[in-house]
């Protein structure tokens, strides 16, 4: 019997499943690691954080299933997007990797938006110029450590990373080069332009692949720590979003996906070459293909912040959100009057500034701690619903909408969601997130189907329909109103508020 792995590297955690044939899940594992912040919008992880987890949990699930390592054929990555690692020649990172949250190259955004435009960044990499991608801070690096950069041989991604310490090649995948703002999309290769703006070398981007391209085999030294065997292909991989979206069958026009982890990520797919300035493009598993989504920084994270901060951090038993929910449900059964903005690294789509800041507007003495929960859950829905509008304002049309990602298994929060996007959601009856992607490019791969998207086809069902709750969708639609104005009156505030030093 022939056997894959996928593993998803994500902003908290390690997701390693063990699929079989037609990618029934056979043994799963995942890890937690730490995101270092050292400064207020600065975001970073450790590189071998990320390894490790890799290595232990590819262990844990080949001795659960007690599987005969030969028999894994192939092994794909997905990983949050994008990131700046640069590495030495032999692989070692010259720094902590600088994953999407951060947002420190807010001067080298002014110096590109002055000496490129943002209108030449756009025709060429069908985004809009903002440090959540790698190209300003990448240009970070250049202008405030030249020291690391001599000794600089490849930028990647995180999913590179890993897929070096898999395999000993470096590597980009077209997924992850589209979201690194340097890639030109309809020239594909990297772009001489951009490159030369910042300063940087062609010589240090990794070859591209295309996501489901064998990049090598797994090495010795990997094979020594993994417990794999040097007989299994290492493919390019994906974004985590990409291969979520394979998952829930988006790759026509119409239908969307919101994926809900430390992000939040709207999710529309095309079968053609797309892009449109109030949303962002990314590069679906197909050639030509194209993801459009609105992304938020801080979804799922905000609610783990107020976790970790307030509500006494994770337990033994692993069960902190599902008695958060439950406090909800008995405690803040209807809306709430309290206005969370959840910009707690910034935001991105679609308010673009990196200056804003998660914030709590309408509390009084009244205010209980599940109340202040489910005001987060609020505001979250309040920004999914703006990037919806965004969506359908330019002419998209939202004709269903499935949740994925950890945050989907909350039916308050789905409520919730459903009640102030005014929407029916889908739930798929399989919901393995960026894994269950895999799963499908690893089936493909071995001929157990003739795509991916067959692939995807046939595994996608419906368990469940969450219907909006009539009595709460016109209060949510009043509070929504709020929710923007909120914003807009805080915006030069949060500006202000980034300029102090302390």
């Amino acid at each position: 019997m022939n056997y894959s792995i996928g593993i998803d590297i994500g902003t908290t955690t390690v997701k390693c499943i063990l699929f079989g044939e037609k990618a029934s899940v056979i043994a799963e594992a995942g890890r937690e690691y730490g995101t270092l912040l050292p400064e207020p919008s600065w975001a970073q992880q450790n590189p071998e954080d990320w390894w490790n987890a890799v290595a232990e949990c590819i262990r844990i699930i080949l001795a659960k299933s007690w599987v005969d390592p030969e028999d894994v054929k192939v092994i794909s990555v997905s990983s949050q997007a994008p990131a700046v690692i640069p590495v030495t020649r032999e692989g070692e990172p010259l720094h902590d990797a600088l994953i999407w949250m951060d947002r420190r190259s807010t001067q080298e955004y002014e110096l590109l938006l002055e000496k490129v435009g943002e209108k030449r960044v756009y025709e060429i990499t069908g985004n809009r110029l903002d440090t959540y991608f790698t190209l300003t801070e990448l240009m970070w690096f250049i202008r405030n450590h030249p020291e690391i950069m001599e000794k600089c041989h490849k930028v990647l991604q995180v999913n590179g990373y890993v897929n070096y310490k898999l395999t000993g090649e470096f590597t980009i995948d077209d997924s992850h080069a589209s979201l690194t703002q340097i890639y030109d999309i309809h020239r594909e290769c990297w772009s001489h332009e951009l490159l030369e703006a910042i300063g940087a070398g062609e010589e240090w981007m990794p070859k591209v692949y295309d996501c489901m391209e064998p990049i090598g085999t797994v090495s010795k030294a990997a094979a020594s720590v993994t417990g794999l065997s040097c007989n299994t292909v290492v493919l390019a991989g994906t974004v985590d979003a990409t291969a979520a979206a394979l998952e829930m069958g988006v790759y026509v026009g119409g239908r969307a996906a919101e994926m809900t982890g430390t992000s939040s990520v709207a999710l529309v797919g095309f079968d053609e070459l797309i892009t449109v300035e109030e949303l962002s493009y990314l590069k679906g598993r197909k050639k030509n293909s194209t993801l459009l989504y609105g992304a938020m920084n801080t979804a799922g994270g905000s609610l783990r912040w107020f976790r970790d901060a307030i509500y006494g951090g994770e337990t033994l038993k692993k069960d902190s959100y599902n008695r958060m929910n439950r406090e909800v449900e008995r405690q803040a059964k209807r809306p709430t009057r309290v206005i969370f903005l959840p910009y707690m690294a910034g935001e991105r789509a679609p308010i673009w500034d990196p200056d804003a800041r998660g914030t709590f507007m309408g509390l009084n003495l009244n205010t209980n701690r599940a109340e202040l929960i489910r005001a987060i859950m609020e505001g979250t829905c309040y920004a999914l619903k703006n990037n919806l509008e965004q969506a359908e304002n330019i002419g998209i049309p939202i004709r269903d909408i499935l949740c994925c990602g950890g945050c989907s298994k909350s039916d308050i929060w789905l409520k919730i969601k459903a009640s102030v996007i005014d929407k029916e959601l889908k739930i798929p009856e399989v919901n393995l997130g960026a894994p269950g992607g895999l799963a499908c490019m690893n089936a493909a791969y071995l001929g157990e189907y003739g795509s991916p998207e067959e692939a995807s086809d046939v595994a996608l069902r419906i368990k469940k329909t969450i219907e909006p709750v009539k009595e709460w969708v016109p209060v949510y639609q009043e509070l929504y109103q709020i929710y923007l104005h909120t914003y807009q009156e805080l915006k030069q505030q949060f500006k202000e508020l980034a300029s102090v030093r302390i």
